[in-house]
């Protein structure tokens, strides 16, 4: 939900009086580690998600029904760590 114009002016006048009371403070306070962790899980989902599609396949050719379902769970876990991944950060 977005800020009224209010808060958002509240909200502006406390990021620059905190920029400017304590500088080092204000400059260690970022996002970028928690998004770095969650593009990494990202990653590793679609990594994860070929793998079980490969084995699915391979499956498939043993026992149809184990395989197919193999094959559709990576391809959804595929799908979402591929969307996560394309997601852009916030400003």
């Amino acid at each position: 939900m977005p800020l009224s114009e209010d808060g958002q002016r509240r909200l502006d006048e406390i990021e620059r009086a905190l920029h400017h009371d304590d500088p080092k403070f204000a400059a260690r306070q970022t996002i970028a580690p928690v998004w770095l962790r969650r593009t990494v899980a990202a990653a590793s989902a679609v990594l994860i998600g070929m793998v079980l599609l490969v084995v699915g396949l391979i499956t498939t050719q043993a026992v149809l029904v184990v395989g197919v379902i193999v094959s559709v769970t990576g391809v959804l876990t595929m799908v979402g760590g591929a969307s996560f991944i394309t997601r852009r950060p916030p400003p």
